[in-house]
């Protein structure tokens, strides 16, 4: 069967709530990641989601370290949320074991905080998540959210990450980005877009408007996940951040494992 996946960063968002739902319903998705959930959504969200047949559902508003925003994941198969990984704001990184009819799945809910407003947090929780998953795994395994990187990509498939920015820890920088967008391949998890697209496309999942009309625009959007999912496609939900419903455009990917068998 085909196990079909849907992230995305919904900003926040309270007005255009019910257009987001709507538009998220379309989908039919069985896995559903959001990023940036509120208190006064969230019940909604779990509501339109369960009738859905998205009928598990948590989120990381417990975790909370101050924010204001959170992560909610919603599953068609019962799931288990795990403890936490050591991200500097825990909030951020909702982690759950899905039991899917493909066997166990292990599914990271990540925003990773953007920088330089929170110091040291960007790096600190790519760490995290990278020592998380830097190990044999007897699951399936899938990274997926907003996680700010990296600065761009090259056709011939040459990375290059926000490092420059931060040159008092620029090495280190570096190689907490590398670490989750490359890295995470010699433990058989690929970033799903490039895996399946090349390095031909320029997707980009979020883009900055100036008053002077100059734009920066960057891929930070990911589905990372496991080879034995044996993804079958993955691709930008683009029109949702084109009229205006969240920043980042949203990310889905398919898969179709082999029933039951894990890795």
């Amino acid at each position: 069967m085909t196990i079909k996946l849907l992230s995305w960063n919904v900003a926040g968002r309270t007005v255009l709530l019910p257009r987001q739902i709507e538009a998220v319903a379309r989908r039919a998705a069985d896995l559903v990641c959001l990023q940036e959930v509120r208190a006064s959504t969230a019940a909604q969200w779990r509501h339109a989601l369960a009738t859905e047949g998205l009928a598990h559902c948590t989120n990381s508003s417990e975790f909370s370290s101050g924010r204001r925003l959170f992560n909610l994941t919603a599953s068609r198969w019962s799931l288990d949320e795990l403890g936490g990984i050591g991200a500097p704001q825990p909030e951020r990184v909702l982690t759950c074991l899905v039991a899917t009819p493909a066997g166990l799945v292990e599914l990271l809910n990540v925003h990773v905080p953007p920088a330089p407003s929170n110091g040291l947090a960007k790096i600190e929780t790519c760490e995290a998540i990278h020592t998380h998953l830097a190990r044999p795994s007897d699951r399936h395994r899938v990274l997926c959210g907003d996680l700010n990187i990296p600065r761009s990509e090259t056709s011939d498939g040459q990375v290059e990450t926000f490092a420059l920015n931060h040159p008092r820890v620029e090495v280190r920088w570096d190689a907490a980005e590398r670490s989750l967008l490359l890295g995470l391949g010699e433990w058989s998890m690929t970033d799903v877009f490039r895996g399946l697209n090349g390095y031909d496309r320029g997707d980009v999942s979020w883009v900055q408007h100036t008053r002077r009309t100059r734009r920066a625009a960057y891929r930070l959007d990911h589905v990372i996940a496991s080879d034995s999912l044996r993804a079958i496609a993955c691709d930008y939900v683009h029109e949702w951040r084109e009229a205006g419903l969240s920043d980042p455009s949203a990310i889905e990917a398919a898969f179709d494992p082999p029933h039951g068998v894990q890795p």
